[in-house]
């Protein structure tokens, strides 16, 4: 459904989510934990850092964690910086153009009854709702 990245962040993310808030974790821990690459989740995880959704320190107590509660983080913020206009699409015929009922594409009604749930589910949906313990 995403691509790469995006799924990366998520469940970076969702590990994050299943540990104590005030717990860093180190980024080479983390991606020896959930299986990914440590150059790839380091740059996954610096993304989400300048997005506001993580909080990045150096030193002896250093490492990642969640910038606010997991109730508090929604996943488009998670997959938004890596799926840009995918994360939020419009109309299915006519890319970047905004989908609405007044003068509607072919494909309006159905693309809706897909486009509508989804948006609905990754804008509502938190962290704390996906969250893991590994």
């Amino acid at each position: 459904m995403f691509g790469a990245s995006a799924t990366h962040a998520l469940r970076a993310i969702a590990f994050l989510a299943g540990r104590p808030r005030e717990q860093a974790v180190l980024g080479r821990d983390m991606a020896r934990k959930i299986r990914i690459p440590s150059h790839y989740l380091s740059k996954v995880l610096a993304t989400l850092a300048r997005a506001g959704v993580l909080t990045a320190s150096r030193g002896a107590r250093g490492g990642y964690r969640l910038a606010r509660p997991a109730s508090r983080i929604r996943l488009i913020e998670v997959v938004g910086p890596f799926e840009g206009a995918r994360a939020r699409p419009g109309c299915l015929l006519r890319p970047g153009k905004a989908c609405r009922s007044s003068g509607a594409c072919s494909a309006h009604q159905a693309w809706r009854k897909v486009k509508e749930p989804y948006l609905d589910f990754l804008e509502r949906t938190t962290v704390e709702d996906i969250q893991g313990g590994s």
